[in-house]
């Protein structure tokens, strides 16, 4: 996309990524591209910060009508499975323990009813759990957990570790380096690549491109999607400015318009194609590959980031495995009535959900694509993109 970027493509200028010209030049070549296709197609972005950027910035309103963007597994507080949250929830009642977590995290229901049998379908969050007495801090990052593990050296500390490959990385580089004896790790992270992989098997697929995810990406590279474009679908990387998310549509159309899918990086001021060597040896040294279950989706080979074993000790699971009720940690996935597996694999719009803006909101999440705010739902509702959107003629 350079000779529509010119010479900035180099350097992050925020003004020039927003820049009207840039953006209409865009507009006109995925309006031209479309039209000479004669035809829909549907992309995907598996993003949970595009779909937000696309709300905020009303970027759909931009497309010709045959062009459809739908949001895929992207945000990792929403694929997180509920057995990870019923584990957190069960370690923060403990007396002696402080459990730490992305804010994110403290709304998002497990499977653990919460009053009983009186309100079966309404489930236990950890802010519930801190209503009850648990010790439950939000924190910035894994650094800020070990920060409290020294500061409380007669309490047991657990991060729950929730995030894709950008995420992981601090985790990783925090236990290389060594971390006191009382803090541990819930691990529930995800791999991003082997769900994509998954989703062309689904039934009714027919998505022809992937915009990929502009944060995983820079850790990861995009040699790993390969495989989606040998199987015939685009690929492009994208950044989360408007100029960065149209040139990424643009790139995946190009490629079909051509015939030719391939793994395209109009992102490149950023993502390299082999991604970042250091960080990926980071997380090779102290994380393995393992298979985990993505909520409300499958459980996925290879698709988990998991505890080597010289690092085994800082596991969580296997640390209170004694302790937790196996029939507690397993339960239904999510709450009933909620659609959040459908909304994850672009299957439905949120505004398809009979539970969404009624008993789902922002402010009272039922369902875990409501909480985050790179959650699919919680965009949707916060920029109201469950209302009609108009096409704008290209400029």
């Amino acid at each position: 996309m350079t000779d529509v970027l010119g010479g900035v493509a180099s350097g992050f200028q925020p003004e020039v990524y927003k820049a009207p010209a840039l953006v209409a030049s865009l507009q006109r070549r995925i309006a031209s591209i479309a039209g000479g296709l004669g035809r829909s197609v549907k992309l995907m972005h598996i993003c949970g910060t595009h779909e937000h950027e696309m709300g905020r910035y009303a970027l759909r309103a931009l497309l010709p009508k045959g062009v459809s963007v739908l949001a895929g597994p992207g945000c990792p507080v929403c694929v997180c499975d509920a057995e990870y949250v019923n584990l957190a929830i069960q370690l923060s009642l403990r007396r002696d323990t402080i459990l730490t977590s992305f804010g994110d995290m403290l709304a998002v229901p497990g499977s653990i009813p919460l009053d009983g049998e009186r309100r079966g379908d309404v489930r236990m969050s950890l802010l519930d759990a801190r209503a009850r007495g648990g010790d439950v801090r939000a924190v910035y990052s894994v650094f800020d957990a070990k920060r409290i593990a020294e500061q409380h050296r007669d309490k047991q500390v657990v991060f729950f570790s929730v995030g894709f490959e950008t995420t992981v990385v601090a985790v990783a580089a925090m236990l290389r380096r060594g971390v006191p004896d009382n803090l541990t790790i819930i691990e529930a992270n995800y791999y991003t690549p082997p769900a994509t992989y998954l989703l062309p098997d689904l039934d009714g697929f027919d998505i022809e491109g992937f915009i990929l995810p502009g944060h995983a990406v820079t850790i990861t590279g995009l040699r790993v999607y390969e495989p989606l474009a040998a199987r015939g679908i685009a690929c492009a990387a994208g950044g989360f400015e408007p100029v960065d998310v149209l040139a990424a549509i643009a790139a995946l159309l190009e490629q079909i318009a051509d015939g030719s899918p391939r793994v395209a990086n109009p992102y490149g001021r950023l993502v390299k194609y082999d991604g970042n060597a250091r960080a990926k040896l980071e997380l090779d040294e102290v994380f393995e590959l393992a298979p985990i279950r993505w909520r409300g989706i499958a459980e996925i080979p290879a698709s988990g980031y998991k505890l080597r074993e010289p690092y085994r000790a800082a596991s969580a699971a296997r640390r209170f495995s004694g302790e937790l009720d196996p029939v507690v940690l397993r339960g239904a996935e999510h709450p009933q009535g909620c659609r959040c597996a459908e909304v994850t694999l672009g299957q439905i719009r949120p505004d398809q959900c009979t539970a969404f803006g009624s008993r789902c909101t922002p402010d009272s999440p039922y369902g875990p694509c409501m909480v985050s705010h790179e959650g699919t739902c919680r965009a949707y509702h916060t920029y109201g993109m469950h209302r009609e959107t108009l096409h704008v003629e290209a400029v």
